[in-house]
């Protein structure tokens, strides 16, 4: 019995089992071109921190910010870029994203916004990402908080469409209509919560 050396294949369905084997995940991001650099780990303050993660070095579309996550974050939003942004920039507004603008640090040890539990974000934990906007080829930035209520319709739908495509690939995907704490960005993470609203 031969082992089987070809990397696990970079899919929405592998994401969770991601979280839980970074090697495999880096792997398979790899396979898909897209290279990773590790990120030291981070521990404290208290029970914040994280092990393993990675910064993506060949994403997409540059981002405006690093992004040091999870391996298995960084695999949703590659694919989210690749098979969702990249076609609804295409079909909703005839032109290419530029760049990505993440809103907030990625890294925040906070707990959840809203929340008297005092639950920790999964931000605390290098799980979570915020979009706030798009860079365009055409010279345009689409912003969620100027867009989502009051762009034009193409731009609403395009923000629709990479919001609800975001769900196959996160745990919890947060957008304006979800709360008023979430009124300029989008926040996709993998956390323990399935909502996409």
């Amino acid at each position: 019995h031969r082992a089987d050396l070809t990397p696990p294949a970079l899919r929405a369905d592998r994401i969770l089992a991601f979280r839980q084997d970074a090697n495999a995940c880096r792997d398979a991001l790899a396979s898909a071109q897209f290279a990773t650099v590790p990120v030291p780990n981070v521990s404290g303050p208290g029970a914040c921190g994280y092990n393993d993660a990675v910064e993506v070095a060949t994403s997409v579309y540059p981002a405006s910010q690093p992004i040091p996550s999870s391996c298995a974050l960084a695999a949703g939003l590659m694919l989210w870029e690749r098979d969702v942004v990249a076609k609804a920039a295409q079909q909703r507004l005839g032109t290419t994203v530029t760049e990505i603008e993440i809103a907030g640090a990625p890294f925040q040890c906070r707990p959840i916004a809203g929340r008297h539990d005092h639950r920790l974000s999964e931000h605390a934990y290098a799980n979570a990402i915020d979009i706030g906007g798009f860079k365009l080829a055409d010279g345009r930035v689409v912003t969620i908080a100027q867009a989502w209520r009051r762009g034009s319709d193409q731009e609403k739908a395009f923000l629709r469409d990479v919001r609800g495509g975001a769900c196959r690939y996160f745990q919890a995907v947060l957008s304006p209509d979800y709360n008023r704490d979430h009124a300029n960005h989008l926040h996709f993470d993998l956390g323990r919560d399935k909502i996409c609203r």
